[in-house]
């Protein structure tokens, strides 16, 4: 990373999945992920800490990413069922990464706007709303609004687009080049100066191959 960093230009968003698949909480597979326990959390508190440590002080750190659709029900946790201990958790772990490293942002990483609300309320630490969405080529639908109207903190999709579509003669990448062309365009229209919401900051690209 510190080549690439050098020689490239290139940043990281350097991540955690504070419970998705229970990575980080050791909770059992069936049950998942519990944000009302306090020895998941603390376990998973640990982890986050010891990759904050580890690479708060590198060159190549753009922003920390706490989650990655934890709403999901396929991610094994209850964050869909307990959204407020969830909001309250991930505000915890984002102090906790501001305590350690104050020169870079924290991003949770949602599904669309699951539980957004309760993030709104119950985690102000967080500085930038990540999501994954897959809303079509033409538009992220409502989030940008949304995403103003309850928590007003600059957006990220950290996932976005579509594989290259297969067709009798093969895949066709040109038809996904188009899809991200118009989700960069959506992106663009909702940065700020812009006519749309002003919170677009920018785009991950999943997948291009």
């Amino acid at each position: 990373m510190r080549q690439l960093q050098k020689e490239y230009g290139i940043y990281f968003i350097l991540g955690d999945f504070v419970g998705a698949y229970t990575v980080g909480s050791s909770a059992n597979w069936n049950a998942g992920t519990d944000y009302t326990d306090p020895e998941q959390k603390a376990r998973m508190l640990a982890v986050v800490k010891a990759m904050v440590l580890d690479h708060k002080d590198e060159p190549y750190v753009l922003m920390w990413l706490l989650g990655n659709e934890n709403q999901h029900p396929h991610t094994h946790t209850n964050a869909n069922e307990q959204p407020e201990a969830y909001a309250k958790f991930l505000n915890e772990a984002a102090k906790m990464i501001h305590a350690l490293d104050p020169d870079h942002p924290v991003a949770v990483g949602n599904l669309n706007t699951s539980g957004l609300k309760e993030i709104a309320l119950y985690a102000p630490e967080i500085d930038i709303y990540g999501a994954n969405v897959y809303s079509g080529a033409y538009s992220m639908g409502s989030l940008w609004q949304l995403v103003r109207r309850h928590f007003d903190r600059p957006v990220v999709l950290m996932e976005m687009g579509a594989d290259a579509y297969a067709t009798e003669e093969g895949p066709d990448e040109d038809a996904q080049a188009e899809y991200f062309r118009q989700n960069w365009e959506d992106i663009r229209l909702n940065m700020a100066g812009n006519r749309g919401e002003g919170n677009a900051i920018g785009g991950v690209l999943f997948e291009w191959m």
